[in-house]
């Protein structure tokens, strides 16, 4: 195949759909079957995918905004609030106003919230091992990358 004709976009179809060849079915799928098996592993440590979601993002002594947590979280700002006032309860987090910025208010992880991110973390590198077995780095590499430029088309 040309380079030229690597390039086209795709033709529109008048085929009928078929789920099975729409790459947003797969993607759905297995981010569906991920999103249930991490949510059975959290149980245990009485965590939920979107404390987890936060946990991932808060990194470290690093204080990160609600508003930049719910942008990479995929999730409505107003939820997120949510989401980081139970986690505060829990003592997972510490939130306070930006000191350069009062308008922003950000968290950073608690050593419990340390602590309950690295058991999350392990848990999800179970799950992630489970999903790519048999799968090549080097194929994992070449997805991560098709999934980059996917995004980045949106």
């Amino acid at each position: 195949m040309s380079e030229a004709s690597d390039n086209k976009k795709p033709q529109k179809s008048t085929i009928p759909f078929d789920r099975e060849k729409w790459p947003f079915y797969w993607m759905t799928k297995a981010n569906g079957l991920y999103l249930a098996t991490l949510e059975k592993s959290l149980k245990d440590s009485d965590l939920d995918i979107p404390s987890w979601r936060a946990l991932m993002l808060l990194d470290g002594d690093d204080a990160r905004s609600i508003s930049f947590l719910a942008k990479e979280s995929i999730i409505k700002l107003s939820t997120m609030t949510r989401i980081i006032q139970r986690m505060e309860k829990d003592e997972l987090v510490i939130v306070r106003q930006r000191a350069r910025d009062a308008r922003v208010t950000e968290a950073l992880l608690t050593p419990k919230g340390r602590e309950a991110r690295k058991v999350a973390w392990a848990l999800a590198e179970d799950v992630m091992e489970k999903a790519f077995e048999g799968i090549s780095t080097s194929d994992l590499q070449d997805l991560m990358k098709i999934l980059m430029r996917v995004t980045a088309n949106f």
